[in-house]
């Protein structure tokens, strides 16, 4: 699946990807005039749009696709879209979705704002199912990416934060999110708890390859490729995986430079001095291992999924005749979108 794009993801959910975009539209139709000029704003930095794909993906194997799923598509989306604005302004980044971040033109304190609208409108949706197993999963959710990025801020310059902590934070970052998709997804197809269970797994899984290779970008990436700002983790003193390896691997006198170079450096300079004294690629490519086990571990699961006959939902049940053909076609295409994760260099 060389060179996996984004348009190969999200081909068989295009049409209700577009679903999910009005729906989320609709949802962001301001109440006052004011904050028209932001929201659209922030409507520019719909990307990939994975996570309502993911989750559509997953219903659409289990054969049980249904207009719930639309709704809980917009919910992540709009989710994301105010954990991206809040990012911006922790990350002092002025680049999102290569239009300038939000802060970066209203200033912090409007921005701030901003997202909480987004996702109190998104919590206001959610009540609106039929049954409170999407509040209750998301409201934890957010929750824990809260936690996640207080952790990751206090340990700001901490050289002491290893890979243990480090996996944990990207978990509760990101990861969760993409397995809740998944798991909302299989829920609302109609599969029972150890199917949500298995394809919970496999969004967790998704999520932690696809934090580590935002993280490797970040040393790596090419701004105009990637679209938003790069080295902003190292220059906020963040230390991502490669930085912990290679941090780890330096003989004495090599650790004291790094920690001058880390710890004193100007924020804007940080970054190239330590790329420029030390060379990261050893642990590039350690992360990038870490990132191809995680992905083995999703497809893992998918094939036991797979294996076991995934196709159990509502269109099932219902004796759907087109509901295999299409529930193939829906696993092959959470397999592409295992291939983007670690292959995007966007």
């Amino acid at each position: 699946m060389a060179g996996t794009t984004v348009k190969d993801v999200t081909a068989l959910v295009q049409e209700e990807l577009a679903e999910v975009n009005r729906c989320v539209e609709e949802a962001l139709l301001p109440d006052r005039p004011e904050l028209r000029a932001l929201l659209g704003h922030v409507s520019g930095f719909r990307g990939k749009q994975l996570r309502p794909a993911l989750n559509l993906l997953v219903a659409k194997a289990l054969g049980g696709l249904c207009s719930h799923h639309i709704k809980v598509g917009a919910i992540l989306e709009m989710i994301h879209t105010a954990t991206l604005v809040h990012d911006d302004i922790l990350d002092g980044a002025l680049i999102r979705r290569k239009l300038a971040s939000l802060h970066s033109v209203y200033g912090h304190e409007v921005s701030v704002l901003v997202g909480d609208y987004i996702y109190a409108r998104a919590f206001q949706m959610s009540v609106d199912l039929p049954d409170p197993r999407c509040s209750r999963l998301l409201s934890e959710v957010t929750r824990v990416i809260c936690q996640g990025e207080v952790t990751q801020m206090l340990h700001r310059f901490d050289l002491g934060f290893g890979e243990e902590q480090y996996f944990q934070v990207i978990y509760e970052k990101t990861a969760i999110l993409y397995g809740a998709a998944a798991e909302l997804g299989a829920y609302y197809a109609g599969a029972n708890e150890n199917r949500v269970k298995e394809f919970r797994a496999f969004g967790d899984a998704l999520g932690m390859a696809f934090q580590i290779i935002d993280d490797i970008l970040d040393v790596a990436g090419e701004e105009d490729v990637v679209g938003k700002s790069l080295g902003t983790d190292l220059n906020k003193g963040k230390l991502t995986l490669p930085l912990i390896h290679l941090y780890g691997s330096l003989n004495t006198q090599a650790r004291r430079e790094f920690e001058d170079m880390f710890r004193d450096g100007s924020r804007e300079g940080r970054q190239a001095m330590i790329m420029d004294r030390f060379d990261l690629q050893p642990g590039i490519d350690y992360a990038q291992a870490k990132a191809d086990f995680y992905l083995e571990r999703a497809l893992e699961v998918l094939s036991k999924v797979s294996g076991e006959s995934a196709i159990e939902g509502r269109a099932a049940r219902s004796a759907n005749e087109e509901s295999t053909p299409r529930a193939c076609e829906a696993l092959e295409g959470l397999r592409i979108l295992a291939d983007f994760v670690l292959k995007r260099s966007s």
